[in-house]
């Protein structure tokens, strides 16, 4: 609940439009907070991937439902922002996902012979959460 109030009143300030918020927000605010965004995002994706590798009960089930509905939901969220069209927020929100999410986390996933420090998670784990992000 906190989460979608945070998600809304965000989206509301960045709609007002006036370029000395935006600047402030670019300059303050915007780096941390899509930081912590993109490694929540991640974070979730290595527990779904967890949830994946450890024997099938009904607790682990809905777990992994959760975790899929709240990928689906941050891809959600992250489309609303680009959707805003403030070149310099989606500029900064790009670079933290491509370079911190989505080419070291699900790109570098799909070929299991690479050797990466970065965590891994299964080929069809991969393939389903990017085809989530192609999907919005």
């Amino acid at each position: 609940m906190v989460r979608i109030a945070v998600r809304t009143l965000t989206l509301n300030v960045y709609k007002v439009g006036d370029e000395a918020i935006i600047k402030f927000i670019h300059d303050k605010t915007a780096a941390p907070y899509f930081s912590n965004l993109v490694w929540f995002i991640g974070n979730n994706v290595l527990m779904m991937e967890r949830c994946l590798r450890t024997e099938a009960t009904h607790l682990t089930r809905n777990k992994l439902e959760s975790l899929v509905a709240l990928h689906l939901d941050d891809m959600h969220y992250v489309h609303d922002i680009m959707q805003l069209q403030m070149q310099s927020l989606n500029s900064m929100l790009c670079e933290h996902l491509l370079n911190t999410l989505l080419i070291p986390l699900y790109v570098y996933s799909l070929d299991p012979s690479l050797k990466v420090d970065s965590p891994q998670v299964s080929v069809k784990c991969a393939l389903f959460l990017l085809s989530q992000v192609f999907l919005i």
